[in-house]
């Protein structure tokens, strides 16, 4: 009889524990569905404010033009921190380093150098199989050779060599790249600004 019911109660536990897991995996899924379109969501808003708001950005007054700026920077910072949110909670899904990418995007946009570039980093430390990576890589570099006010020639030739050193790189790009490592000393963006 005590064995009966020790069974019993170890069954109960048994069954109470599966079933809580499997709730558990539930939530997780609704959690990151959930997330996901909130991403979306936000993404589409962003692109009606472009649509409907940033093309006539000339036509604009100048309280209507600060207001479209704002709620630009504003949706802007609410994506960045919805994609983080979902990096940071569910860092094994391959969604996340498109979360990451979007990140670097968006502080790029925005002028936030230093930032994307860090962004950059992270994601081919933490996903060097991700499949855009070779645009990551590529906009770091981008950002050191032409958007920054103190060209750092080195760290442009790191940025270049880190994506030269990519093994699906095609060897027209990779030529590319190493004809501009062969001609850092030359800013080509105050060149075209001169020009």
């Amino acid at each position: 009889m005590k064995y009966t019911i020790l069974s019993l109660i170890l069954f109960l536990f048994m069954v109470s524990c599966g079933s809580d897991s499997s709730a558990n995996v539930k939530s997780e899924d609704q959690n990151k569905e959930s997330q996901i379109n909130e991403i979306k969501s936000l993404n589409n808003e962003m692109l009606k404010l472009f649509l409907e708001t940033g093309r006539n950005t000339s036509s604009l007054s100048s309280e209507e033009l600060i207001k479209f700026k704002t709620d630009l920077s504003v949706k802007r910072m609410e994506l960045i921190n919805l994609n983080l949110k979902f990096y940071n909670n569910f860092p094994a899904d391959t969604l996340s380093a498109y979360c990451l990418a979007d990140v670097q995007e968006l502080y790029d946009a925005s002028g936030a150098y230093l930032k994307a570039i860090a962004y950059g980093d992270t994601i081919a430390e933490i996903y060097p199989e991700f499949s855009n990576l070779v645009l990551v890589l590529e906009k770091n570099a981008a950002i050191l050779d032409f958007n920054m006010s103190d060209r750092d020639t080195v760290e442009i030739r790191k940025a270049y060599e880190r994506l030269i050193a990519l093994p699906n790189l095609s060897q027209e790009t990779r030529s590319t790249y190493i004809e501009r490592i062969s001609s850092l000393q030359v800013d080509l963006k105050a060149k075209l600004l001169n020009q």
